[in-house]
């Protein structure tokens, strides 16, 4: 029964993709590899999409790790050594050298999350291009860094 409802839904999907472009039946059967092809790259966009989120989550992950060890290497007065966990060894190092660690896998992480979102909006655009459906106007927008915002608000 499970298969014959997917079944269902995948010709009731075809048919309003085909009645949505103004193909007859006749020539709908005719275009219907290239709608299964098209339907497979979108999928295996779609999958692609999932796996940049779950990485992304991941790495977000380590960032608050990272994050949250810089905080508490802050919070301590004296200048002595920290011990550190690197692979499977801890090691004891000063704590600048520990916190320029931290500063630079914090660089790092945050390069490849923007990396991993930028790639992921290429592949929504392209699952949107072979959907036949249009991108909203303000989907490729950049945010305006910190400096440019400050320099509009002080010369109006």
């Amino acid at each position: 029964k499970q298969w014959y409802q997917r079944r269902v839904r995948g010709l009731q999907t075809f048919q309003h993709y085909f009645k949505r472009i103004n193909l007859s039946m006749a020539s709908a059967e005719r275009a219907l590899p290239v709608y299964l092809q098209n339907l497979k790259a979108s999928e295996a966009l779609g999958e692609e999409i999932i796996a940049d989120q779950q990485e992304i989550v991941e790495l977000d992950r380590k960032r608050n790790t990272n994050r949250e060890a810089l905080r508490a290497l802050g919070t301590r007065v004296t200048d002595e050594k920290v011990w550190v966990l690197l692979g499977n060894e801890f090691v004891k190092v000063d704590r600048a050298v520990a916190e320029g660690w931290l500063n630079s896998d914090q660089a790092v992480l945050d390069h490849e999350i923007s990396d991993l979102r930028d790639g992921m909006k290429e592949k929504v655009a392209a699952v949107k291009k072979l959907e036949g459906s249009e991108l909203s106007s303000g989907f490729n927008l950049k945010p305006m860094a910190r400096g440019v915002l400050g320099s509009i608000c002080e010369n109006p």
